[in-house]
């Protein structure tokens, strides 16, 4: 049995996830808001330029939704996204 607090506002995991995620013949690749902030911010732009941790979720979850089984993810493809939202930044402004 495997007991799990689930914050306020998250989604309940299938058992299937669960499952898979201690399952050995499973892999799964994992990103967070922090890789999204270290490509974001490795350009050495101004802080001006920096993106919120909403964007970097947004990054992940556009990663997610449009994710493209023949390149992967990978820092190149975060840096897009990375762009990407930014540009919706300025686009919105």
């Amino acid at each position: 049995m495997i007991e799990v607090d689930i914050p306020d506002g998250w989604k309940i995991p299938q058992s299937e996830d669960v499952k898979r995620l201690v399952d050995p013949d499973w892999m799964a690749s994992w990103w967070h808001i922090s890789d999204i902030h270290s490509i974001a911010n490795e350009s050495g732009e101004d802080e001006a330029e920096e993106i919120t941790d909403d964007e970097a979720r947004e990054v992940l979850r556009l990663m997610h939704k449009d994710h493209d089984s023949n390149i992967g993810i990978n820092w190149e493809t975060i840096e897009v996204w990375v762009d990407i939202v930014k540009q919706q930044r300025k686009e919105v402004a």
